[in-house]
């Protein structure tokens, strides 16, 4: 190696060059060096063409073919040699090349070839990744998966294997080239970067929201403190109900159907509206013109305000467990989930926008009450503003109203309500209706006691994720809504709702129901908890 680094400077340098242009490894290249060094002090005359063969594994050859389609000509070009495959009789475990060239040339194709094969030889490598980030990395309906694999050209899969303990990881697989292999991982990484943002500015909003709604135990007892029954209602609770039959349901928030008091919130709005309304009257004179314009800007809006857009797309697969907070519950066959995630997200970017919008200025209010129209509402024990449905009025003077994207109810006067705005309306609504799977009531009433622990199990509207499982669809005769399976792990373990404590005393599974009624026609072993 002496006699190398001593050699003429230009001799050496004109070899590097060469050899780094083709792309060789640190070896070949020195290899090369040595070469170029001995034939420039051993031979001053024109070399000679020469021919000579290079023997690769059948197996080998096939893998540069599919990764390199073109390495013939890749060779050619970066080694000047000619390069074509021969047959070689008796040897069919081998593909032979034939390479024709000069010394310098051959011995550069030999480096270049084997360069190829390195690069192209299949690597295997397994990621260890957060299992709560295989939903950013396989994507909706596998198109994140599809585009890192037509990105790179690597064969990407996801463990099914799954645990649901907090921190556990998965295994991601990647095969394909080293280069393959090693852009698909940076793709990888970067959903997981992602995921890991997201998530973390989901438990930031998160721990800003307000308890929604009253502990069962406050509002659901008789006088006596003894536990009344309550009747089972699969009904679904978004549409207007006749009177008669609203004042004996409990809300979802936990009211019942009389009229509750207006809380200081609402009190000290109604005085802000009415000295507003006031000092309109006041200056209603001067202001005709503005007065004229705001009714047509009400009657466009007005038209938006309808019950049009739909719920959230669930985006439930077989066997697939979501983050969900359970945001409202009228029994365990009748509740209301969140998905968490980008939405969950937005959804608390909405409010805090509703909520600056309503709370100053002075938005237009509800004139007219039409059962379905869409309006802004404060929720009533807290100053935050929410989209809400009207579902009728009541005879209290209230206006009924579903939160649509919380699940719950409340009653508001109707000088509280406002329009929405036109761009309040592009989130899709969040709250979407389950029943707990594998589970009824007994005799079909639910307890007051099963309803206190179902919403303490769930940490109802206290939002704290749940792990939901989807097994099947519940169907009535005006709707349709997943029944699905929660699972708590906070704890380190996978506490399945409704398997254990007094909720389990009140409820019987699906396959017992089947026995009693001699019917297996409504059950599925994969709803059985």
């Amino acid at each position: 190696m002496d006699a190398v680094m001593e050699g003429p400077k230009n001799a050496l340098s004109s070899g590097k060059m060469v050899a780094l242009a083709a792309g060789l490894s640190v070896g070949a290249t020195v290899g090369y060096i040595v070469y170029r060094h001995i034939s420039s002090d051993s031979h001053t005359a024109q070399e000679p063409n020469t021919e000579t063969k290079m023997t690769l594994p059948i197996e080998v050859y096939r893998n540069l073919s599919r990764y390199q389609a073109t390495f013939l000509d890749t060779v050619a070009q970066k080694s000047g040699a000619q390069l074509r495959i021969v047959a070689e009789p008796g040897s069919p475990a081998t593909v032979c090349f034939l390479l024709h060239g000069s010394q310098e040339q051959v011995l550069l194709a030999r480096c270049v070839l084997k360069n190829l094969v390195s690069d192209c030889r299949p690597v295997v490598e397994a990621l260890e990744v957060p299992q709560t980030s295989f939903g950013r990395i396989i994507g909706r309906g596998g198109e994140s998966l599809k585009l890192i694999t037509r990105t790179t050209g690597a064969k990407v899969t996801c463990s099914k294997e799954k645990s649901q303990s907090p921190g556990a990881t998965g295994s991601v697989t990647i095969t394909g080239t080293k280069q393959e292999v090693q852009q698909a991982k940076e793709l990888i990484l970067e959903k997981v970067r992602e995921d890991t943002v997201v998530r973390k500015k989901i438990s930031q909003s998160s721990a800003l929201r307000q308890k929604r709604g009253h502990t069962a135990v406050d509002q659901r007892t008789d006088g006596a403190g003894t536990e009344a029954p309550v009747v089972s209602n699969n009904n679904n609770n978004n549409g207007p109900l006749p009177q008669t039959q609203k004042s004996s349901l409990i809300h979802a928030n936990g009211t019942s159907g009389e009229p509750h008091s207006v809380s200081p919130q609402m009190e000290q709005l109604n005085v802000t509206n009415t000295s507003k309304k006031e000092e309109r009257q006041q200056q209603q004179e001067e202001e005709e013109e503005e007065e004229e314009e705001e009714e047509e800007s009400t009657d466009s809006l007005s038209e938006i305000s309808k019950f049009e857009i739909p719920s959230p797309d669930l985006s439930f697969q077989p066997d697939e467990h979501l983050e969900v907070y359970v945001s409202a519950s009228e029994n365990p066959n009748h509740f209301w989930i969140q998905i968490l995630g980008v939405r969950s997200l937005q959804l608390d970017k909405l409010t805090k926008e509703m909520t600056r919008f309503y709370s100053s200025g002075s938005p237009a209010r509800v004139e007219t009450i039409v059962v379905g129209d869409i309006v802004a509402a404060p929720y009533h024990d807290h100053s935050t503003w929410n989209r809400a449905r009207v579902l009728g009025a009541l005879g209290s003077g209230l206006v009924d109203l579903y939160y649509v994207d919380f699940g719950d109810n409340g009653e508001l006067p109707r000088d509280h309500l406002c329009r929405m705005r036109s761009d309040f309306l592009s989130l899709p609504f969040q709250a979407i209706e389950c029943n707990l799977a594998g589970v009824r009531a007994k005799d079909e009433l639910w307890t007051e006691a099963a309803l206190d622990d179902f919403e303490r199990l769930t940490y109802c509207a206290s939002w704290r994720p749940l792990q939901a499982k989807l097994c099947s669809y519940s169907h009535s005769d005006i709707s349709s809504w997943p029944s699905v399976k929660l699972c708590d792990n906070s704890q380190g373990k996978d506490d399945v709702i409704g398997a254990s404590s007094e909720l389990s005393l009140s409820c019987i599974s699906l396959s017992e129901a089947a026995s009693i009624s001699g019917s297996v026609d409504d059950v599925l072993g994969d709803e059985l908890l």
